[in-house]
């Protein structure tokens, strides 16, 4: 068995911390894939841009170990479901599987897509189209996932920021942080209210916490 990366996927995320937990929960988010010079030709990519949707299969390259078992996010990081029962990127062959929107492909055949929940730098190992007639199944169900409550989003409060974190919010980077903290991205071991949490969305890092019901941004830095 030989696989080779085709290409590299380019995100907002340089780290895990702040990545959507599933694609496109946070549609702002865009990025770029360039592919290998041998892939990026006219021809491998014809008729591509009448698909609306693209599946990814990546290469989770942070990911170094796994375990028999995985304590998901959504049911609090205490119960134990089965690795192959999760989209978890910790497993025996750490394959990713995304579903992003195509915004467009580019004159030197990179693609612009949105949607992304992948870290910044992974190895792209294919692309397949979405097909609207086979690849949803309305009723399919979704497991253990249909016995854990529905999440809503919560509030993302910018009030806390000084003049300086203020001056780096352009309105496409707060509505990333948006779209990506409204979730509550904290690690599912670590729910304990007022501790900060930082991470980075493209050159800006974020400070912030949750309170009650809202997550609140304390500070904006670019390095």
């Amino acid at each position: 068995m030989k696989i080779e990366s085709i290409g590299t996927i380019h995100s907002p995320f340089p780290q895990k911390l702040g990545i959507p937990r599933q694609p496109l929960l946070c549609p702002s988010v865009e990025g770029t894939i360039k592919l290998k010079p041998e892939y990026a030709r006219e021809d491998t990519l014809r008729e591509l841009e009448g698909f609306k949707y693209l599946w990814l299969i990546y290469w989770c390259h942070a990911s170094d170990s796994w375990r028999e078992t995985v304590r998901p996010p959504r049911l609090g990081g205490k119960e134990k479901v089965g690795v192959f029962a999760t989209r978890s990127p910790h497993r025996p062959n750490p394959l990713g599987l995304s579903l992003v929107k195509l915004e467009g492909i580019n004159e030197d055949f990179s693609l612009r897509v949105s949607g992304l929940d992948i870290l910044d730098q992974t190895p792209l190992i294919d692309i397949k189209p979405y097909l609207e007639m086979w690849d949803s199944h309305p009723g399919a169900g979704n497991g253990w996932v249909d016995k854990t409550p529905n999440l809503s989003p919560i509030e993302v409060n910018f009030t806390q920021l000084s003049s300086d974190s203020k001056h780096l919010l352009s309105d496409s980077l707060k509505t990333i942080i948006k779209e990506t903290l409204c979730w509550d991205p904290r690690p599912a071991y670590t729910k304990d209210e007022g501790r900060s949490f930082a991470h980075r969305v493209q050159d800006v890092d974020i400070l912030w916490k949750r309170e009650g019901n809202e997550i609140i941004v304390l500070e904006l830095n670019k390095n």
